[in-house]
């Protein structure tokens, strides 16, 4: 999974790009010819939850330290604001790349073989 996410390629061949631009996935890998979308949506939410949890965690972990050391003040609150918002928007294609990996390895996305548990 590390492999996937750090590197943003194929779960299936761990060769092919995931994304075409941006944040926009491939439909299917261009070495081995994975679909990496699915059909029914469900490669949107996941990583969405992701992210938002990534950039709560980031968000109090930076917000915590500055209200117990100096007292709540508003600036701590939007310190921990735009931490949040740029960990969401910095980890999003990770997201989507960890997610894509979790959809392949438990037969989610058309054609991905499902490991054997034993």
């Amino acid at each position: 999974m590390l492999r996937v996410t750090l590197r943003l390629v194929c779960p299936a061949c761990l060769q092919g790009s995931l994304f075409r631009k941006g944040y926009e996935l491939h439909e299917s890998c261009l070495e081995c010819g994975q679909n990496l979308i699915g059909t029914d949506g469900a490669q949107y939410g996941g990583p969405m939850v992701l992210g938002y949890t990534l950039g709560g965690a980031a968000g109090i972990v930076t917000a915590l330290p500055l209200f117990l050391f100096l007292g709540p003040t508003e600036w701590a609150v939007w310190a921990g604001l735009a931490v949040t918002i740029a960990t969401v928007f910095l980890t999003f294609r990770q997201c989507k790349a960890a997610w894509t990996w979790l959809l392949y390895h438990t037969g989610q996305l058309p054609g991905s073989k499902v490991r054997d548990a034993s």
